[in-house]
């Protein structure tokens, strides 16, 4: 286990066990705003942190090299993912407490993750030189067809009542997110048991609890009851970048001691 991991675990675990004392403490209080500020401050650090580390992984690997490039293209999705939350948070500062409308240019910077991360995923793919079985198809048709049914049946009331752009970037992030699944169940089918294999694992363990943080969210949202969650559901972005984040210094490790 590597200084780096170990440094990321430790700063990942001080960052949620700051956030749920003071979730409980302020929860339903005055104090809340406090609470807020800190949770958009840690998804900065956390998704930016991925983001450096990603490219930090990139810069070691040859510039023709698909896993360097793969690297790379996940770095670009979470800069964008960052700066998508640096703009929500700011909203509520400029405009008196008022939380960000729907959508918002927050959500391009947000929806532009999945398209990088599915690049990097194929470009991992053609690195390995392993072609996805015939199972593992199957099980992402499932797994898409199973994600985009559940977002539209959480959101097909909310439609109604949507303009022509909110419905758009709603039906975005619903074929996102279901692709971004699929694709997830269809790249753990070609992982084997090999060190190479391992910071994979990590990566898609973190996009798996990214999509749950997600459908979960959309589905509070369309409830009336965004905040329901709590901290728990607050806590599952960073914690999958934070996984993201060990993928890639896992990945420099291995690559490192290769050489």
């Amino acid at each position: 286990m590597s200084r780096d991991f170990l440094f990321i675990i430790v700063i990942w675990v001080i960052l949620c066990a700051i956030a749920i004392p003071l979730w409980v403490l302020t929860v339903n209080t005055e104090q809340a705003v406090f609470y807020t500020h800190y949770y958009s401050f840690m998804q900065f650090v956390t998704s930016m942190g991925a983001a450096l580390l990603c490219y930090r992984t990139m810069m070691i690997f040859g510039p023709n090299d698909n896993t360097g490039t793969a690297w790379e293209l996940l770095s670009i999705g979470l800069f964008f993912w960052s700066a998508g939350a640096v703009l929500e948070a700011v909203y509520p500062v400029l405009y008196q407490g008022v939380y960000a409308p729907f959508p918002w240019y927050a959500d391009i910077g947000f929806l532009m993750l999945v398209p990088f991360v599915l690049l990097a995923l194929k470009n991992f793919r053609k690195n390995v030189n392993v072609d996805i079985p015939l199972a593992g198809w199957i099980a992402a048709l499932v797994a898409f067809i199973g994600a985009f049914s559940l977002a539209l049946w959480i959101n097909i009331e909310g439609f109604q009542a949507l303009g022509p752009l909110p419905f758009f970037v709603t039906l975005a992030y619903i074929i996102f997110d279901s692709i971004l699944l699929a694709m997830t169940v269809a790249t753990a089918s070609i992982l084997v048991g090999s060190v190479i294999s391992r910071p994979w694992w990590f990566m898609l363990v973190g996009l798996f609890i990214f999509y749950l943080g997600d459908i979960t969210y959309a589905f509070l949202r369309n409830i009336d009851k965004p905040d329901a969650g709590g901290v728990i559901l607050d806590l599952t972005w960073p914690i999958a970048f934070g996984l993201i984040a060990i993928a890639a210094t896992t990945a420099r490790a291995i690559y490192k001691e290769s050489r």
